[in-house]
């Protein structure tokens, strides 16, 4: 049985079923048959009292299906069935009842108990609300929140003994649903010592009326196991009251209380196991044995400067020490604020790095004050100084002595902080490199295989990466004899002579002698006999040269060659694309990736298609400032995940068009009427385009041909246009944008399964790629095209959706 899973709670493990069905929970007769999973119910506010409860399946069945049964009572639910008298006809439902009473009932041929439709029988009048909880433990911990509830609401009218019954049944439900306490990394462990504490000082509220006073006293001892030392509860004042009326004095019954509240929740023994404990203390107590508890701060001053806000309204973050400085942020009432130092004499703190503020408009530094405005002896406090035994705990990175620096989109958290920074410390920036970004911690590098550019466009390319914060480039010239090689070449001595801080290039001619070296290295010819993806992509280049597969190839010797630089974020681009960062980010790339969580594998960015101005177009990179928008940018489109993608290959719909959604309708009637305004053009050049159909759009793959075809409805075709040809009425290219990936030091790189994607080493798909859909971090591309269709783009351009770049 340990097949299916350790004994923990959840969809991964069999403790549920081992709940649910004892220790035959794997099936009648087979070890290897699983049991349907299990279901557990809540049943609270019926009109009968004992029909609520936590009910789980007891160990028989009726009608093939599980009788469930209270935790807390005799009551049970079961499906049963009832033959029609006149035309025995038979139907099915579900029962609550007890000894054979119905009390509720619901008509179902499901196999499921519903959670509506409920119907009095004999029960009382309100029907009982049923909820259904998959685990075990989730319907406990609703039980217990449901009694307790019911646990006060029973005090506030003082029936002491319905309080009781609740609370015994909310504590039982709460212990059951968290066995191991407060460690439980669930959600609401961290709150479940308090929840217990509550529990434990109403039972005890009920114990005193109803003159119980040992029990009492045994649930308030039990109770302050479970709060901060000496703090206050009101477990800590029923304790002393159960003293008092056990013959105790004031003075001794609060010592005994002051020695059960040094005891933490790790050393609770149980209630019953801490009842001989509390006889010890009862009978000093009673002989006045028991001496007062002295506790002193020897908390040390460890240098570190916090602060409480005691005025949220004044409290608010500046750019500078002034009152006339630009308000960067806000701390509300209670907020700890950490400081770096004290400025103008006490009346301004300085926020340390590791306090997060709004940095986005270039802002480094925040200040806060620690008085309100005006005369000395009329302002008042905006921060109170807390003594060192308040500080918060040093963070995992300040125990390291890491030095944490402002790296990057401020600021990490305290769990981050490690993994981020690492265990180092930033070099000096040299005298060339600016002050602001720092050296930062990830390397990012940009490949690109290139054929027939011209100077100018490598150049912007190789600079624009550089400046951008990109520390290598890759350029492969797939033509061992392309004139760019010698204006590259220039560039990488150029980098190397002047010893440019993170910056570099490598220049590499895809001759005979790469080819052998990149046969002997590829992954792709390494395991071109383990699979057909890896053969066709060998025998396309070996046997015709195709354009693809040398991409993919150069793509696995690029991010092979970054990994061993100890590369952190790898992307290829072609030689008409780039990595854009807004102003908003410094247009600092490293400050974009260096910013992802640690999870990160990937980061889907999408690509806008430039709309040439002119025919004639020497150096896209500052020729073109007019972009037609990625849909997937646009209201109503949702980005496509490569599971549903690879889940339609395999079911055979890969050609198949997307169901259009209600919410991209107007774009589709966008697009219509671009179609159609641009085929009166194309019949004026005789431009020889095919005639639209799915023959074509087979064998050129719908990618290529835009993502959909164009949406016609309610629209009205012109007179005399004739048959409808393909004329590109979205994007040129494609439109699914590129991804970066993460490159991890200890594992062996992504692998490029395509042009746009990648998947893990060993044939895993990444697991956590982050699509940059909210944001303005987006590929610029363009298309070169003949200028018979550039004419056609130019005369429809002002129809298409625009974004212009500045």
């Amino acid at each position: 049985m340990s097949q299916w899973g350790p004994d923990v709670a959840g969809t991964l493990g069999n403790l549920d079923y081992r709940v649910a069905h004892g220790p035959n929970w794997a099936g009648p007769g087979t070890a290897t048959e699983k049991r349907a999973p299990p279901a557990f119910f809540l049943v609270r506010d019926a009109g009968t009292g004992e029909a609520d409860g936590v009910y789980k399946p007891a160990n028989r069945r009726w009608l093939d299906h599980d009788v469930y049964e209270n935790r807390y009572g005799d009551c049970i639910i079961s499906r049963e069935a009832h033959t029609n008298s006149k035309n025995g006809e038979v139907k099915h439902g579900f029962v609550l009842g007890r000894d054979g009473r119905p009390l509720y009932g619901v008509k179902t041929e499901k196999h499921e108990v519903p959670a509506s439709g409920w119907k009095q029988f004999q029960g009382q009048e309100p029907v009982p609300e049923i909820l259904r909880f998959a685990t075990w433990s989730d319907a406990c911990q609703h039980g217990a929140w449901y009694f307790a509830q019911e646990a006060e609401n029973a005090a506030k009218g003082g029936h002491w003994k319905v309080v009781l019954m609740m609370a015994d049944r909310a504590f039982d439900c709460h212990t059951t649903a968290r066995p191991k306490g407060r460690g439980d990394m669930r959600d609401g462990g961290s709150e479940w010592s308090l929840q217990l504490c509550q529990l434990l000082g109403t039972r005890a509220e009920a114990l005193l009326h109803l003159q119980e006073y040992k029990r009492a006293l045994v649930d308030a001892c039990a109770a302050v196991h479970f709060v901060p030392a000496f703090e206050w509860s009101k477990a800590r004042i029923r304790g002393i009251t159960a003293c008092l009326n056990l013959g105790v004095s004031e003075i001794q019954a609060k010592l005994l209380m002051d020695e059960m509240c040094k005891r933490n929740d790790r050393e609770f023994p149980g209630v019953q196991a801490l009842e001989p404990l509390v006889d010890v203390f009862l009978e000093r107590a009673k002989s006045e044995q028991l001496k007062p508890v002295k506790v002193e701060d020897e908390t040390e001053d460890d240098g570190r400067l916090y602060f409480s806000v005691v005025d949220p309204e004044d409290c608010k973050l500046y750019s500078t020490p002034s009152w006339t400085g630009k308000v960067i942020g806000k701390r509300q009432y209670n907020d700890v604020v950490r400081g770096g130092s004290l400025l103008k004499g006490g009346t301004w703190l300085e926020l340390h790095v590791s306090e997060e503020f709004d940095d986005s408009s270039g802002h480094r530094r925040a200040y806060v004050p620690v008085f309100t405005e005006g005369p000395e002896d009329e302002r008042e406090e905006v921060l109170e100084k807390l003594p060192p035994k308040e500080y918060p705990r040093p963070g995992r990175w300040e125990e390291l002595r890491l030095k944490l620096r402002p790296v990057g989109l401020k600021p990490p958290s305290e769990m981050h902080a490690t993994l981020d920074y690492g265990r180092w410390q930033d070099p000096e920036p040299p005298e060339n490199m600016k002050v602001w970004p720092y050296v930062y911690k990830h390397g990012l590098a940009v490949s690109c295989m290139l054929r027939g550019a011209s100077e100018n466009v490598i150049d912007s390319f190789v600079r624009f990466h550089w400046v951008t914060g990109w520390n290598h480039v890759f350029l492969f010239f797939d033509d061992p004899d392309d004139p760019g090689i010698r204006h590259a070449k220039a560039l990488e001595d150029y980098s190397r002579s002047k010893n440019m801080a993170g910056a570099g290039l490598s220049v590499h001619r895809m001759d005979a002698e790469w080819w052998d070296r990149a046969k002997s290295k590829s992954r792709y010819y390494l395991r071109r006999e383990k699979n057909d993806m890896y053969e066709g992509v060998c025998k396309k280049q070996d046997a015709h040269g195709d354009l693809d597969s040398r991409k993919v190839i150069v793509m696995d010797q690029a991010i092979l060659e970054a990994h061993e630089m100890g590369i952190d974020w790898f992307v290829h681009l072609d030689i008409d694309e780039c990595v854009y960062v807004p102003r908003m980010q410094e247009c600092s790339s490293r400050r974009f990736f260096g910013s992802k969580e640690r999870n990160i594998e990937a980061v889907r960015l999408w690509n806008h298609e430039a709309i040439p101005e002119e025919t004639e177009c020497q150096d896209w990179f500052r020729d073109c400032t007019l972009f037609q928008l990625n849909r997937f940018h646009c209201r109503g489109f949702k980005p496509p995940r490569e599971y549903d993608q690879m889940l339609r290959q395999r079911e055979g719909r890969e050609l198949e068009p997307e169901k259009q959604s209600g919410d991209t309708g107007w774009w589709h009637r966008l697009m219509g009427q671009i179609f159609l305004r641009r085929q009166a053009p194309m019949q004026r050049l005789r431009a020889a385009l095919p005639a639209l159909g799915p023959l074509l759009r087979r064998a050129l793959g719908a990618s290529v041909l835009g993502p959909e075809s164009p949406s016609l409805d309610g629209l009205e075709i012109p007179a005399g246009t004739g048959d409808l040809v393909e004329t590109f009425f979205s994007f040129s290219s494609h439109d699914c944008g590129k991804m970066v990936v993460r490159l991890d030091r200890h594992l062996r790189p992504p692998f490029p399964c395509s042009l746009h994607s990648y998947m893990a080493d060993n044939g895993d798909l990444l697991k956590q790629i982050y699509q940059a859909d909210n944001v303005v971090v987006v590929v610029l591309f363009v298309v070169v095209v003949v200028a018979v269709v550039v004419d056609v783009v130019v005369a429809v351009a002002k129809s298409c959706d625009r974004h212009r770049i500045q």
